[in-house]
């Protein structure tokens, strides 16, 4: 039985007592100041005092904003894109071109600006992490607070949901079609006229919070935290994590191009410190998409060979250098903040037998026969040596896939696994692969390998998390998957893998058919 959107199922009596110790710590720090959401909350009302907004009603805006984020399971430990982290530092940059277009703007549009960016996700129970802009409308007019925030400083609810309708993306085609027909019954409902300019003036200002919103986290963050965000925007829009660089670009060059008065607008209004970032940030993933096709056509002409390497037995721990511990953790880092383990415990899990570890390397310059990444994996089968490669360097780790017994691993809330404590499931983290590799087919021969590996050793089922759409995808290629548990909106779902049905010759040939290349 599949048991859907388990955050929405009632909590237990001492779930709440849980929350606050486990909690404890982030409210400690937000309450202090000290955490990232406070500190972003500070900022915000510094800005907003600075703007002539009344201090109080803002700082009272933004707490409950927080609260309900996080009531509603889209607080900062959220894996989906469009959690209160984005929240805020839309509002923030957007409360910073505010401040430099201050001559083009009074002090109600400086309202309205604060409130659509800081609300235009505000969809809780939505089906999935894009916001969808009917459901925002319906919470906003349906939650008794905002209500009373938007009429205790004079606004019109309408106009700030009209606000929030232009910053539905993609704007074009349909999306944009049923955007301008609610936009327009909703400014008749405030009334304000077809032939009133204000009309136009309140769809820029939409426009201000759309481009806003998408930019901030970018204009804000370094590369890495860049590509980070990058990841969950790809999660919330459903790209394969080997299309984020490609799908990243295009993203990019919307603004670059298409609404590229807008973006200048904006750039020219902030500190020139954010505008530099930006193209800094644009420019990385541009180079980082050079790099992968570039990669991707020395795979091609067998210039870049890879092999797998099973690093332990099952029997003794994994015998893991310094500097292979070190690559292992930079390729970690790379994982979203919210799929990884921290130092400590990362390693500890390298130091237990029951750990199975598999790295994706490259071939070294010593080694380069066409037929070196297969051989090595035969040999690999056949149980040989760990000095049975000469050319092993710690420095080529590429990726890897981990795991161990379930039992070894606390599962997100919700997620019950009938198989717990019977010792029959090995669980697989998320996989994690140097940037320059996604799309060369890394991810699978990991995957494969894995699954090749646990069977080997007498596991009878295999479980992991995944996107919703690449769960399906699998299915629907005959893999032995079932789905145990969905979640709504992220649709980071978990899933069981029925090892038993894995014919161990055709993995094998699969596995050696990417190693050659041929499978690219």
């Amino acid at each position: 039985m599949v048991v859907k959107n388990p955050l929405t199922s009632p909590y237990p009596w001492w779930y709440e007592i849980y929350q606050r110790v486990k909690l404890a710590p982030w409210w400690f720090s937000y309450k202090l100041g000290l955490s990232k959401q406070a500190l972003l909350q500070d900022k915000i009302v510094e800005l907003a005092v600075d703007l002539d907004l009344q201090d109080l009603w803002v700082k009272s805006v933004i707490k409950f904003a927080i609260t309900e984020f996080s009531k509603k399971g889209l607080g900062p430990d959220y894996y989906g894109y469009h959690n209160i982290d984005h929240e805020l530092e839309a509002t923030y940059f957007t409360l910073l071109i505010a401040k430099g277009l201050n001559d083009r703007l009074n002090r109600g549009d400086i309202y309205y600006l604060f409130l659509a960016s800081l609300f235009h996700d505000f969809d809780p129970l939505k089906d999935f992490d894009r916001p969808n802009e009917d459901s925002v409308e319906w919470f906003l007019r349906n939650n008794k607070s905002i209500v009373r925030f938007v009429d205790y400083v004079g606004l019109s609810l309408d106009i700030v949901i009209a606000m929030i309708y232009r910053t539905a993306f993609p704007f074009k085609g349909e999306v944009k079609e049923h955007a301008l027909r609610r936009m327009d019954e909703l400014f008749t409902n405030a009334g304000i006229s077809k032939d009133d300019p204000r009309r136009e003036h309140y769809i820029w200002l939409g426009w201000i919070v759309s481009v806003a919103e998408r930019l901030a986290g970018y204009a804000m963050r370094d590369y890495n935290g860049s590509m980070e965000l990058a990841m969950k925007n790809a999660h919330a829009l459903g790209w394969h994590p080997a299309l984020i660089n490609r799908e990243a670009v295009k993203y990019f060059n919307i603004m670059l191009e298409e609404e590229r008065d807008m973006l200048d607008l904006i750039l020219s209004a902030v500190p020139v410190e954010y505008k530099e970032r930006f193209h800094r940030n644009v420019n990385a993933f541009k180079e980082a998409y050079a790099r992968e096709l570039e990669t991707r056509e020395m795979i091609l002409q067998g210039l870049i060979r890879f092999y797998i390497k099973v690093e332990n037995d099952g029997r003794s721990g994994i015998k893991c250098s310094d500097s292979c511990i070190n690559s292992l953790l930079k390729i970690h880092k790379l994982l979203p903040l919210q799929l990884r383990m921290s130092d400590e415990q990362f390693i500890a899990t390298l130091k237990r037998n029951d750990t199975l570890l598999i790295t994706l390397r490259k071939v070294t310059n010593g080694c380069n026969s066409t037929r070196a990444g297969v051989d090595d994996y035969k040999y690999r089968e056949r149980g040989g040596d760990d000095d049975h490669n000469d050319n092993d360097n710690d420095n080529d780790i590429l990726g890897y896939s981990k795991g161990g017994p379930l039992e070894r691993y606390r599962l997100r809330r919700g997620t019950r696994d009938e198989n717990r404590g019977k010792g029959n499931t090995i669980y697989l983290e998320p996989i994690s692969i140097d940037y320059a590799y996604w799309g060369a087919n890394g991810g699978h021969l990991l995957r494969y390998s894995f699954i090749l590996e646990a069977k080997r050793r007498g596991y009878r089922f295999l479980t992991a998390y995944a996107h919703r759409s690449v769960i399906e995808e699998r299915i629907s290629k005959g893999e032995p998957i079932e789905m145990v548990c969905r979640y709504d909106p992220d649709r980071f779902d978990y899933y069981r893998y029925d090892l038993s049905k894995v014919d161990e010759d055709q993995l094998t040939r699969e596995i050696e058919y990417m190693l050659r290349g041929s499978g690219l």
